[in-house]
C-alpha cells in the first residue's frame, strides 16, 4: 500500500535569521551552501530544551512539503525550499529518532538519555504549543557526515539546481520541487 502521508526519508530544510523575506532566503541558501561545501551538517541547540546538540530532520514526504515550509497559523515561512534529504533508515541506525511530544513534566520523566527529543507539546491552557506539524527526528550529534552519493539536495526550481550544479560541478543529486507540481506559495511570487 503506498500512503502520500508517510516517507522513509527525513528533511533537513535550511533557514535564514532575517525577518526580511528575501533576505531570510538568501541566508537559507547560503547554509545550504555551506553544508554542501562541508558535506557536514552541524548540530545545534535552538529551540531544544536543555540544550543538547543536535541535528534535526522532519519526516514530512515531499508532496506534503508546502504544509511545513509555512506556518500552519500565521502562514509565515520559518523554513525555505532548501535542503537536503536522507534515509530514514539510515538515520535511525546512526541513533536518529522522531521527537516525543509532550508536556513540561514530562520531560524531567523522561531518562537522561532521551531528553533531547523532548517538545514541548500542550492542548489544555491558552496559547496552546503544538508543533506537531514540523514531524521532527533528531539525531544527537555536534556534526552530521553527508556522502553525496546518499544524500539528495532539495531545491525549488531548476534556475536554482542549475546554479548549486554549477557550483558544485554535480557532486549532488538534485531533487527540483516544481519539476514535482509541489505546490510552493514563495515560488508563485517572485522569490518571496
Amino acid at each position: 500500500m503506498v500512503r502520500d502521508d508517510l516517507s522513509d526519508r527525513l528533511i533537513h530544510l535550511t533557514r535564514g535569521t532575517s525577518t526580511e523575506a528575501g533576505q531570510n532566503r538568501e541566508e537559507a541558501i547560503k547554509n545550504l551552501e555551506s553544508i554542501l561545501d562541508d558535506s557536514t551538517l552541524k548540530g545545534g541547540d535552538g529551540f531544544i530544551k536543555g540544550k543538547y546538540v543536535c541535528t534535526c530532520f522532519s519526516e514530512v514526504p515531499v508532496s506534503k512539503l508546502p504544509y511545513i515550509l509555512a506556518h500552519p497559523t500565521t502562514h509565515h515561512f520559518k523554513y525555505e525550499p532548501y535542503g537536503v534529504m536522507v534515509d530514514k533508515r539510515w538515520l535511525f541506525q546512526l541513533g536518529g529518532r522522531p521527537v516525543i511530544y509532550g508536556p513540561e513534566d514530562d520531560y524531567n520523566a523522561l531518562p537522561e538519555d532521551m531528553k533531547y527529543r523532548h517538545v514541548r507539546f500542550h492542548l489544555d491552557k491558552p496559547g496552546d504549543v503544538d508543533f506537531t506539524w514540523e514531524r521532527e527526528w533528531r539525531l544527537r550529534t555536534d556534526a552530521l557526515t553527508l556522502d553525496p552519493a546518499k544524500v539528495t539536495v532539495i531545491l525549488p526550481d531548476r534556475s536554482a539546481r542549475d546554479a548549486f550544479a554549477n557550483k558544485f560541478k554535480d557532486k549532488w543529486h538534485y531533487l527540483v520541487l516544481s519539476d514535482l507540481g509541489v505546490p510552493i506559495p514563495a515560488l508563485l511570487d517572485g522569490k518571496k
